[in-house]
């Protein structure tokens, strides 16, 4: 079998222990709670609080339209333009005026991109100070539970009995050699 069907034979079962071991299932069903809560946040911006922040971003500069917009000056009025030309065009309207072509910056749609990254993160910071929270009260509580098991069945603790130490075949055979050298040592003495 060449090295490339065992590369592929291996990813694949790489890929299958991957799917088998359940984090796929929990990246699933994250990504379609996360999808579910995106749908809430923006719809809670758009329809409650971008109403009450465009009213007050009209009321605060003097506009009475619904969104707080600036029109660039490469902008086409309807009225700039030949009724020929206009002809079949559908308007588009901002402040309420109409415009043929406009181009404009919408501040309220920056100011609501604003609101839903900081109610998201908000949310996320709250989740994950939960999270915290109880797995320190979970560790807490097995860390009490084992030593309430520990004061119930206290361990006897044996004293340990000395080790003899382990004799080799070369220690035996320098320690014949040593009492031979003192044995030589001896005669020579005499």
């Amino acid at each position: 079998m060449s090295k490339k069907k065992k590369e592929k034979k291996g990813f694949i079962k790489e890929f299958k222990e991957f799917i088998s071991k359940g984090n796929i299932l929990d990246l699933a069903v994250g990504v379609i709670i996360g999808g579910a809560f995106n749908t809430i946040v923006t719809t809670l911006n758009q329809r409650v609080l971008m109403p009450i922040v465009n009213w007050v971003l009209s009321y605060v500069f003097g506009r009475d339209n619904a969104e707080l917009v600036t029109v660039l000056p490469n902008s086409v009025k309807m009225s700039e333009v030949s009724a020929d030309v206009s002809a079949g065009v559908t308007p588009v309207v901002v402040n309420g005026v109409e415009y043929y072509s406009v181009n404009y910056i919408s501040w309220s749609s920056f100011i609501e991109s604003i609101i839903n990254f900081l109610f998201i993160a908000l949310t996320l910071f709250i989740i994950v100070k939960v999270a915290t929270h109880l797995s320190n009260k979970r560790k807490e509580f097995e860390e009490k539970r084992k030593a309430e098991e520990e004061a119930a069945n206290p361990v006897e603790e044996v004293p340990a009995e000395p080790v003899a130490p382990v004799v080799t075949e070369l220690d035996i055979l320098t320690e014949i050699r040593n009492l031979l050298l003192e044995q030589k040592e001896q005669q020579n003495k005499k």
